[in-house]
């Protein structure tokens, strides 16, 4: 008795091994994992990006034309600045709108920019995962911006699907993706400005800032100066004539090259 009942016994262990031969395990075993680990996450990197660097040239030479200043007024610039443009990217919803679970709902503003956290990959489809107002629980949304039927849990840096379905209003609440720019100017890296310095011992005074011989604080002063009389004046090659000139404004023409 006891021999037909070990015979039995592994007539059913060969069985087993045939079936699993017959069938492939390996979805079964992604299932159970997906299920205990969640949805692997590709994180977000939401800092700014540089996309463009490029010098900027600042000139305001007017000719032939009259011009009056206040004292510290600029009457002459050549700047060249560094410009840097930064991008990132941030999300809106096309209008006003609210999701709705049974754990809680979710308001969303069409003013307000919000930040993704990554991207999963759910039966082979690649979903954007949207932050939300409680820690952890996300939002999931298409290329296309439509939302996903069900909502989502970070946790252990993996993403778990909730199984209540979500109602969304209106129906056709989408996301949208805005890229966001920014310009950084820097001071300035060369060039020169030249500034009206008002009356003194009967001379008309200027001060001239030489970016090209750079210091600490970001170029080298100079006063010059000339008779307070009407007549041609040159500054870093630039003609002038003064028309008027008193302690409060100057009253001037830049020339061209051929008067």
């Amino acid at each position: 008795m006891k021999n037909k009942i070990v015979c039995l016994l592994a007539c059913l262990v060969l069985f087993g091994c045939i079936r699993a031969g017959d069938y492939d395990l390996a979805p079964v075993r992604t299932k159970l994992v997906n299920s205990i680990r969640g949805y692997s996450i590709d994180y977000a990197d939401n800092e700014e990006k540089l996309v463009g660097d490029e010098s900027l040239r600042e000139n305001n030479v007017v000719l032939n034309k009259s011009i009056t200043v206040k004292k510290g007024d600029s009457i002459l610039s050549d700047k060249t600045f560094d410009k840097k443009t930064y991008q990132n990217f941030v999300y809106r919803v096309n209008k006003k709108g609210v999701i709705n679970t049974l754990t809680y709902p979710l308001k969303l503003d069409n003013k307000k920019d919000y930040l993704i956290l990554g991207w999963v990959k759910i039966d082979g489809k690649k979903y954007s995962i949207l932050e939300s107002d409680i820690d952890d629980y996300v939002f999931l949304f298409d290329e296309d911006g439509n939302f996903y039927k069900r909502s989502g849990l970070i946790e252990d840096k993996n993403l778990k699907l909730l199984d209540e379905d979500l109602f969304i209003y209106p129906s056709d609440l989408k996301v949208m993706q805005i890229a966001k720019m920014r310009d950084e100017i820097s001071n300035v890296k060369k060039g020169y400005e030249v500034k009206y310095g008002g009356l003194k011992l009967d001379r008309v005074w200027f001060d001239y800032l030489d970016y090209d011989k750079n210091n600490q604080n970001g170029g080298v002063f100079e006063k010059i100066s000339f008779p307070n009389m009407p007549g041609l004046i040159t500054i870093n090659g630039v003609n002038m004539r003064v028309l008027d000139a008193n302690e409060d404004t100057l009253t001037y023409i830049i020339l061209s090259d051929d008067k």
